[in-house]
């Protein structure tokens, strides 16, 4: 069988033949296939069902249907949530913007190839360089209804696409080294195997390139309580972690939202030992933020 193009029915297509090219088989790394109705390994054999004309499926659904449950059932209460907040507009616009713009200084660094991991609706393009070139990799195809162009107004790329490709963190469907920098807010306290994520990343991460990741629910190190971001964050928050971590001493578990896993950041210090440096960490807007840098 000969290799067709498959029909993508992206809003305005920005270099989808570019991201076509770019795609490999997430399981194996191997060349991939495209036909009208499925992509195919050519090396594992695996098929990948092309059901949507906005977007590229390459979600290992044996996987995340047979061998992960619990991560289908926080996905959907993600959903839910999301799905809640864009039913009031101006409360989506109002919540992107108080998460967001903490980091619009350090997103307005990047440049070149941009992988956002879970990025959702792709709403963190707004604060990216005009010459980056965005690629939005999300298991959730909720994000690719048309309610989020409410938010257009105030967020005008959201009245086109992202180039869009289904899958998740712990498979990248992309070759080493293709990526001058990866994006992950809020999105590894969602993953099923956050470990497999931050190896992943560094695969596909050129030398040098940068991982910046956002982090919930985590629990801060006595140190924090004297360092400047975290004080920075207010006296009433302050106190209120203070206490928890007091609480966490008679080994009561820190706090832990629903849909999310825990992560520890001893954790994340053995995850990237020999692979990252850390250039920054520092609490923004009550989450734990990441910069590394691939050694």
């Amino acid at each position: 069988m000969s290799k067709n193009e498959i029909k993508i029915d992206f809003t305005k297509p920005a270099n989808v033949d570019f991201l076509q090219n770019l795609l490999v088989c997430p399981l194996c790394q191997a060349r991939l296939n495209f036909y009208p109705d499925a992509i195919a390994c050519t090396s594992c054999a695996q098929k990948f069902p092309q059901v949507q004309k906005n977007c590229i499926d390459l979600l290992p659904h044996h996987l995340v249907e047979n061998e992960w449950n619990q991560w289908g059932e926080r996905q959907q209460e993600m959903e839910q949530w999301y799905s809640d907040l864009i039913a009031i507009p101006l409360h989506a616009e109002w919540c992107f913007a108080n998460d967001y713009t903490p980091y619009a200084p350090l997103l307005a660094t990047l440049s070149g190839l941009v992988l956002d991991i879970g990025g959702g609706n792709g709403v963190v393009r707004h604060f990216l360089p005009k010459d980056v070139q965005y690629i939005l990799l999300e298991p959730s195809l909720e994000w690719l209804g048309t309610e989020w162009t409410l938010i257009a107004k105030r967020y005008p790329c959201m009245e086109t696409k992202p180039l869009f490709v289904r899958g998740i963190g712990e498979y990248l469907p992309f070759p080493e080294q293709s990526f001058d920098a990866v994006l992950s807010f809020w999105s590894m306290n969602h993953a099923h195997q956050p470990e497999q994520v931050f190896h992943e990343v560094y695969r596909v991460l050129r030398a040098g390139g940068r991982f910046l990741v956002i982090l919930e629910d985590m629990e801060p190190l006595w140190r924090d309580f004297v360092a400047r971001s975290y004080i920075n964050l207010g006296v009433t928050h302050w106190a209120r972690t203070f206490v928890q971590k007091l609480s966490c001493l008679g080994r009561q578990k820190w706090p832990l939202q629903s849909d999310h896993v825990r992560i520890r950041e001893s954790e994340i210090q053995q995850w990237i030992a020999g692979n990252f440096q850390i250039v920054r960490r520092s609490w923004i807007g009550q989450y734990l933020t990441f910069e590394l840098q691939k050694i």
